[in-house]
């Protein structure tokens, strides 16, 4: 349990490698004096094997965190956060089943990859995390993370939200979630053409983390059920004109090089 706990707070404080976390612990750390482990036998494979006992009862730990974190800060989950990213191998992996080649969003499509799964709730606590094999689309990990989130750690009568993002919220997707029980959050993946606008509707202006002013406004499409807010932020779309004004020049320089390029080549000839 000592080491268990000496390898937590010190991957907290200091998330790096056993190798590089027991250096970290013997030169530059008193953690041992708090959890009253040796220091002299820390050792990167005890780390590691410690890390392999903690993640062999996993479920059971994240069920009993999820729970107790509930009952000490008295939440009632609502709202859940989905997430996904992946990371890499610099090894060869060649007898790993989870570890294989996909899109790297490190854009490392030289090496082999698994995928990380993290559904957190609003305060930040983890309810769930999971690992899946390197070459999953994003959409196709979110039925076995929904199945894992047991509503029954939530004291609320109301269903939780599920907040996901629009690489995740295809059509099939978002009827799964709601069939196991969940409302959800997402920003729609098709640009809605055909909606009305409702004048007598308030527009409700909030602000993000910078001041920066953004409108909600609701709009609605016929035969439709699920709630469409129209959102306008001027910081956001000054940011997307930046952004297409640098790809243009980037584009038209490219095609400047390529025609001179070409040119010389003729000239050559």
């Amino acid at each position: 349990m000592n080491v268990a706990l000496t390898q937590i707070i010190s991957r907290a404080v200091y998330p790096a490698s056993e190798l590089k976390t027991s250096k970290w612990i013997k030169e530059n750390s008193a953690v041992c004096e708090i959890t009253n482990y040796p220091v002299e036998i820390i050792t990167k494979d005890k780390l590691h094997t410690s890390a392999l006992k903690l993640y062999s009862i996993k479920d059971a730990l994240e069920s009993f965190l999820s729970t107790k974190t509930n009952e000490l800060f008295d939440l009632q989950d609502k709202i859940f956060l989905y997430d996904l990213t992946n990371t890499y191998f610099e090894g060869a992996k060649l007898r790993s089943q989870l570890a294989q080649f996909g899109r790297s969003k490190e854009k490392r499509s030289d090496a082999k990859l698994v995928v990380l799964a993290l559904v957190v709730n609003v305060e930040g606590f983890i309810k769930y995390s999971s690992i899946y094999q390197g070459n999953m689309a994003d959409c196709n990990t979110l039925s076995g993370v929904i199945d894992a989130l047991r509503s029954a750690t939530s004291s609320s009568s109301k269903k939780a939200v599920v907040v996901i993002d629009a690489g995740i919220a295809t059509e099939d997707n978002l009827k799964m979630v709601k069939g196991k029980g969940f409302d959800y959050v997402c920003v729609t993946r098709s640009k809605l053409s055909k909606y009305e606008i409702n004048t007598s509707d308030t527009i409700k202006t909030i602000c993000d983390k910078k001041g920066q002013a953004i409108s909600l406004h609701r709009i609605t499409r016929e035969k439709d059920p699920d709630y469409y807010l129209k959102i306008k932020s001027d910081s956001k779309a000054m940011k997307e004109r930046s952004m297409n004004q640098k790809f243009k020049k980037r584009f038209e320089g490219g095609l400047e090089m390529a025609l001179l390029h070409e040119y010389i080549i003729i000239d050559c000839v």
